[in-house]
């Protein structure tokens, strides 16, 4: 994030209610993406969690302006009066993660965390890693696929994102700093994808023009893991969102996410859980017992 040319704002911000946001309003929390290249000066009665998915924008907030790359997640608080313009001949994509205050007062409580300890935070904002921008478009994508299916998502959905979003800005992590290569983002999103839910180490060896070793090193440079490891907790974190919110058959599960047998998927799902699929299933989930990172 970089510092630009102190501007004035010379418009009167609007301001945006949460009571006009049905997610909002019935479930505390929201999200929506924008693609509109520039947005009207506004500020909230609740918190948002702003992340940059593509291009690079001028973010104006409270009289002051930064340059803001892919992968900046930026923390908002109400009456903070705030916009974003695009660059010249640039789109831009920004994900936008709202909250009410009774919301975030509880996952802030469950991180250990009081809600005025993350607003007086000196850095509001952070670069998020490329596993974790991915975790957040992945998700994203899957809420926008529900609702627009007519499957209504309810709390955890979104709470997952809001839990994210604070653990990021409380490890202030500068991993997202390393400029990934477009490539390698372009890669990650195809193994995200459902078409790839099945694929193997081999099949992300043969997306790429290098040879397994070299691949193997790109993703612990950027991602801290293997191509096993990536793919393995991957697997493992689409199978609780099934899990959870389908009565898709332990079987078809197994088989879509291309384990050789049922017991291998329950060895593997019991390693990374503590439970078997049956009985998280039963249970529902915790996120304690995930180990993601």
């Amino acid at each position: 994030m970089e510092n630009t040319t102190m501007k004035s704002f010379e418009t009167k911000a609007v301001t945006v209610n949460f009571k006009d946001n049905e997610n909002l309003r019935n479930k505390g929390i929201s999200l929506h993406w924008w693609s509109a290249d520039t947005t009207d000066l506004h500020n909230h009665n609740f918190y948002e969690f702003f992340i940059l998915t593509k291009g690079t924008v001028v973010h104006e907030i409270n009289g002051e302006s930064f340059l803001l790359k892919k992968g900046t997640l930026y923390f908002i608080r109400p009456d903070d009066c705030h916009r974003i313009s695009a660059q010249p001949e640039q789109s831009c994509i920004h994900m936008n993660i709202g909250i009410t205050k009774e919301k975030l007062e509880k996952i802030c409580a469950a991180l250990g965390i009081t809600l005025d300890e993350l607003c007086e935070r000196k850095k509001r904002s952070v670069m998020l890693s490329v596993e974790d921008l991915q975790f957040f478009k992945s998700r994203a994508e899957r809420i926008n696929m529900r609702e627009h299916n007519g499957f209504e998502c309810d709390y955890f959905f979104f709470a997952e994102l809001a839990i994210r979003a604070v653990s990021a800005i409380l490890s202030s992590e500068v991993a997202g700093d390393m400029q990934c290569p477009e490539w390698f983002t372009a890669i990650l999103e195809k193994i995200h994808s459902p078409s790839f839910y099945a694929c193997t180490a081999a099949d992300v060896y043969k997306l790429g023009n290098f040879s397994p070793p070299v691949m193997i090193e790109y993703f612990r440079k950027y991602t801290g893991k293997t191509v096993k490891q990536y793919l393995r907790e991957l697997k493992i974190a689409i199978a609780c969102d099934f899990l959870k919110n389908s009565e898709t058959p332990l079987i078809e599960l197994s088989n879509m996410l291309g384990y050789t047998s049922l017991s291998h998927f329950n060895r593997i799902f019991k390693q990374y859980t503590g439970r078997t699929p049956a009985a998280y299933r039963k249970g529902g989930p915790s996120e304690s017992e995930i180990r993601r990172t």
